[in-house]
């Protein structure tokens, strides 16, 4: 074996262990009973609200990234690109440990329109930290309009302040000095990454809803956008199995929020991630036509 497929095997042997450290934490903390019957007894007028606005922030999401591949001069049909994101999707979630769905996004487009490997590796990459940086912007947003959050940082609130002014100007640092073919779609494709991001917490709503949760939604809706954060990391599996619900099972005792809700929410977030990340079955077909 290879040094890069040892690699790629200690990293999912590494983010295996770290979910299964994660659960059995989770497991001891919450109460089982209460944490089975939110998932089995689901509203499913909410649940299918929260799939709907989840799979619109994949659609913005999808747009988005077109937007940092004409930056690079690659012209790609907007459902065509719609179909690689889906199918870039399932791959995250089918081969955690292996190409993943950006590898195979720029493994494909390099091959298919020899567009160079460096502005493909950025253009992605560059879609990946926008998308973190506005769930950081909306997260201490979040925190200051209030909650328990703003609460239990009362003597620090300072620190959120700090983090939302300068959130942004670091980043347009970044893109100007280490992106700087992005420069010219950096606005658009930031309004369009909270847009997404203000989705996801219309999904997180719904999901609530369906779950039987009746009140402390920003709290949850603050945790929910750290644990996106903590998952985004390159240490949990795709889905930030084990990670989301660690995240908010810690964060709803500091909270003081329900925490068999709190890790039903993750679980049910998963899920829907899963879900949706099948529609790219119905594409698969079609790209590996494309790819031969």
């Amino acid at each position: 074996m290879d040094k890069s497929k040892l690699k790629k095997w200690l990293k999912l042997v590494a983010q295996i262990v770290i979910a299964a450290i994660a659960i059995y934490f989770v497991i001891g903390e919450i109460d089982l009973e209460e944490y089975e019957k939110r998932l089995f007894d689901l509203n499913l007028g909410w649940l299918i609200l929260a799939i709907l606005a989840f799979n619109a922030s994949k659609l913005l999401g999808a747009y988005r990234l077109n937007h940092f591949f004409r930056a690079i001069q690659l012209n790609l049909d907007n459902r065509f690109n719609l179909k690689l994101y889906y199918v870039g999707m399932l791959y995250n979630q089918i081969f955690p440990g292996g190409i993943g769905g950006d590898g195979y996004k720029v493994y494909l487009l390099n091959k298919l329109y020899k567009t160079p490997l460096k502005g493909l590796i950025s253009a992605t990459l560059l879609d990946r930290i926008s998308g973190v940086v506005a769930l950081g912007f909306l997260a201490f947003l979040l925190a200051l309009i209030g909650g328990e959050a703003y609460g239990l940082l009362e003597g620090y609130g300072f620190l959120i302040w700090v983090g939302l002014i300068v959130a942004y100007p670091c980043y347009y640092i970044l893109v100007h000095f280490v992106f700087p073919t992005f420069k010219k779609v950096n606005h658009i494709t930031n309004l369009q990454a909270l847009g997404l991001q203000s989705l996801q917490v219309l999904c997180a709503f719904f999901m609530l809803k369906s779950l039987g949760v009746t009140d402390g939604y920003l709290d949850y809706f603050t945790l929910f956008l750290v644990s996106s954060v903590a998952a985004a990391f390159p240490i949990s599996l795709p889905g930030g199995l084990g990670v989301r619900e660690g995240v908010m099972v810690m964060g709803s005792a500091m909270f003081i929020l329900n925490e068999s809700a709190a890790a039903a929410f993750a679980s049910l977030f998963f899920l829907i991630t899963l879900f949706s990340s099948l529609i790219g079955l119905i594409y698969l077909r079609q790209v590996k036509k494309v790819e031969v």
